[in-house]
């Protein structure tokens, strides 16, 4: 087969036939791909590689498993930025998993996920700063302007006083709010 080919229209089907074939084959390409990351997302799936570990009960026993607000926090809820493109990009990152559950030993175990938390805490942390922890906000909106009734008058001051500074001096959800839902490391 020639180059060219590829380039000439065809004698067999019309150019309408063929940009028909083409919406179909992207619109089913689209939702599948949609489909796909969608159900990746899930709580489930994330445990299919976690699931000999105790990040799902360290949720549970946190702030974000249901205290008194009775909503249970989801892995992507906070793995996963909500942004479309730095969604796209997180979740090729994190594809890394599937290979190091096939391939490193012992990953899907407790002693593993242990030995490693430090540095596993280190990435969460570097990535929640690079988005401005942005997965936060999207539950806590607005904590600068509408802090709620139950907060404390403490954690109001230091908001505000953060909320004053200069935008590229604030600090970011992070900064001050380890080990929020898995415990952070010492050291």
């Amino acid at each position: 087969m020639n180059l060219r080919a590829l380039f000439r229209p065809s004698a067999k089907y019309s150019i309408f036939a063929l940009l028909v074939v083409g919406i179909v084959v992207g619109v089913v390409g689209y939702f599948a791909t949609q489909q796909t990351l969608h159900a990746t997302s899930s709580d489930e799936f994330c445990m299919t590689c976690h699931s000999n570990h105790s990040l799902k009960d360290e949720v549970l026993a946190s702030a974000h498993g249901g205290g008194k607000s009775g909503i249970v926090v989801e892995c992507q809820q906070c793995h996963l930025p909500q942004e479309p493109f730095q969604y796209l990009i997180k979740k090729i990152i994190v594809s890394k998993d599937v290979i190091g559950f096939l391939t490193i030993d012992g990953f899907n175990t407790q002693e593993w996920l242990e030995a490693n938390r430090k540095e596993q805490a280190d990435h969460a942390r570097d990535f929640l700063r690079s988005i401005d922890s942005s997965t936060c906000q999207n539950c806590h909106k607005r904590i600068y302007e509408d802090q709620p009734e139950t907060m404390k008058k403490m954690a109001k001051r230091m908001h505000s006083n953060n909320f004053k500074k200069a935008e590229d001096k604030r600090k970011t959800c992070i900064d001050c709010h380890k080990g929020v839902a898995h415990p952070y490391p010492k050291g």
